[in-house]
C-alpha cells in the first residue's frame, strides 16, 4: 500500500508538472504569433499533463528498483 500512495503522487505531481509545461508552452507561443490553433492547444492539455503523469512515475518505478537491487 505504501508503494501504491507512493506512485499516485508521484502521478499527481507528473501531471502538475505536465500542465506547467503546457502553460508555459503555451504563453510563449501566443507572444510569438498573434494566431493559434484552438486544436493544437486542446490537444496540448490533454496529452502533456498525461505525459507528464506517466513519465514520472516510470522514473519512480525505475529509481526504487534501483534503490532495492543496492
Amino acid at each position: 500500500m505504501k508503494k501504491t500512495g507512493m506512485l499516485f503522487l508521484t502521478f499527481v505531481v507528473g501531471v502538475l508538472g505536465g500542465f506547467t509545461l503546457f502553460e508555459f508552452i503555451v504563453r510563449i507561443v501566443l507572444r510569438q504569433m498573434d494566431t493559434f490553433p484552438v486544436t493544437f492547444i486542446g490537444a496540448l492539455s490533454m496529452i502533456l499533463p498525461l505525459a507528464g503523469g506517466i513519465a514520472a512515475v516510470m522514473l519512480a518505478r525505475r529509481f526504487t528498483n534501483k534503490a532495492g537491487q543496492d
